[in-house]
């Protein structure tokens, strides 16, 4: 005889579905999920920027460029990457700083906007930054006037202050086409 008993199946059907409940675990916990924003966090100078995770396409180590005669000194040269030219502008030129000296974390964002590519050239990238919403500031500390046109917002984490910086409109800004001297 079955632990069952003679029992109408209805019933057999019944005490099996208490057992399992009796023996089941719990159900996982449920987590809140927050909503994130993702950008690539990069510096020029002792600036912490990022920029919207779509506006970058490639991040190079620093190539070998051919130099541009008869253009501004932020426009680094022309870069052949992969069979393609890749005009390279330094960032911190551009917005009237020192131009950024090459060295071992020196990067090359590259920028696809519309029928543009162009290389922009960042003392250091720091890596994939991901924001809450709870990140967001609303109020921007002060920063250079240079930036007031590419500055689209900015995030604090452990009382540090990324701004956001739109990829796109630098390389629509019509600042940015005037290249010869």
């Amino acid at each position: 005889m079955s632990e069952f008993g003679h029992k109408h199946p209805i019933e057999l059907l019944h005490d099996i579905e208490q057992q399992s409940i009796g023996r089941a675990k719990g159900l996982p916990q449920q987590v809140d999920i927050t909503e994130t924003w993702s950008g690539i966090g990069f510096r020029i100078g002792d600036l912490n920027l990022v920029a919207p995770l779509d506006q970058v396409n490639e991040i190079l180590h620093y190539p070998t460029l051919t130099l541009v005669p008869g253009t501004k000194s932020w426009v680094k040269g022309v870069a052949n990457i992969r069979g393609t030219l890749l005009p390279v502008m330094d960032l911190n030129g551009y917005l009237g700083k020192k131009v950024s000296a090459v060295g071992q974390k020196t990067r090359i964002l590259v920028v696809k906007y519309e029928d543009m590519t162009v290389g922009i050239v960042v003392d250091e990238v720091m890596g994939l930054k991901h924001f809450r919403d709870e990140d967001k500031v609303t109020a921007v500390k002060k920063f250079d006037d240079s930036l007031r046109n590419y500055i689209q917002g900015a995030f604090r984490q452990q009382q540090v202050e990324t701004l956001v910086f739109n990829m796109h409109a630098l390389a629509v800004h019509p600042q940015f086409f005037q290249v010869a001297v």
